[in-house]
């Protein structure tokens, strides 16, 4: 497999590879570089992509701070101004992803 119908492929299956519901309008995630915020960072490299691709109606934003200390927060905004935050501080990246998940789905996904 060439190693773009590979990349093709991860983007296309893996945990965050999801339709998420229509009335999602934008994702934001807010981490420092300087604090031991791991699972926001891998949750970035690794899953942000997949639901990247797989919504391109939804605008992500990733804000990295230079200071310290500031606890990692993934913020969900609907299209009827509803907002849902989720704390990442001290959790793996995958369990970002399956709470992000069970917040921005129609339909039941596999709790941790």
């Amino acid at each position: 497999m060439s190693r773009i119908a590979t990349i093709a492929n991860d983007l296309r299956n893996g945990l965050g590879a999801i339709k998420l519901r229509s009335d999602v309008k934008k994702v934001t995630l807010v981490f420092s570089g300087k604090s031991d915020n791991s699972g926001a960072r891998y949750f970035v490299r690794e899953n942000m992509p997949r639901l990247q691709y797989n919504n391109p109606t939804i605008k992500f934003d990733v804000q990295k701070v230079k200071e310290a200390g500031v606890s990692p927060e993934l913020t969900i905004e609907f299209a009827n101004n509803d907002i849902k935050k989720i704390s990442c501080s001290r959790i793996q990246s995958a369990e970002i992803c399956k709470q992000f998940l069970v917040a921005t789905t129609e339909g039941s996904v596999a709790s941790a």
